[in-house]
């Protein structure tokens, strides 16, 4: 009994770090929707930690869906008061995920930190489309998936594709997107919510 009892604790405290998220989008002048993430700490812990930080201090609101490539991904995380970004780059980069076991890794409907490298992981991250394994082998871990509202993710507007520069986001913040990309998406909020099974 007291080993039973030992397991169910250490279970239990493996499930504290995990979490859920939901976010509230606007995608045209018609139309909102929602997406709905539950990230597994286990999956990936430095990277939950960092999203559930992006999360709680709002930096999430008023994000664009900057790169959308219908088949391929849907990435976010840059945000154009740029102040808060050059407050979260200051932070740094997280360093890579270590001995992690992952047997879904980059399937439809996972979400992970985009990179450009080893250790290279910022605010930016993507929802992949489909069933993306080629980006395994490129250290791209995974640490959580969409639970629900795959269907709002779809009916972001893909008519920018990823034409929006990274850098001229970060240099002249919502000024640079709204001129020049006015039918762009963009998160309305994301905010934890009681926890939700996968």
């Amino acid at each position: 009994v007291r080993r039973w009892a030992f397991v169910w604790c250490v279970l239990a405290l493996a499930r504290a770090d995990d979490y859920t998220v939901k976010f509230l989008v606007h995608l045209d002048d018609e139309r909102d929707g929602e997406f709905v993430v539950t990230v597994r700490e286990s999956k990936a812990p430095i990277a939950a930690q960092r999203f559930r930080e992006l999360v709680t201090s709002g930096f999430f609101n008023g994000c664009t869906f900057f790169r959308v490539l219908p088949g391929f991904i849907v990435q976010f995380g840059l945000t154009g008061n740029m102040t808060r970004q050059r407050d979260w780059d200051s932070k740094g980069f997280l360093r890579d995920e270590r001995n992690i076991q992952h047997p879904d890794w980059n399937m439809r409907g996972t979400i992970a930190f985009a990179n450009s490298g080893p250790n290279t992981r910022g605010t930016q991250v993507f929802v992949n489309y489909d069933d993306n394994h080629q980006l395994d082998s490129k250290g791209i871990v995974p640490f959580g998936r969409v639970v629900s509202g795959l269907s709002t993710l779809s009916s972001i507007y893909a008519g920018y594709r990823e034409r929006p520069i990274q850098s001229l986001i970060r240099e002249r913040g919502d000024a640079y997107v709204w001129s020049e990309f006015p039918r762009i998406s963009y998160i309305r909020s994301a905010q934890q919510v009681a926890f939700v099974e996968e």
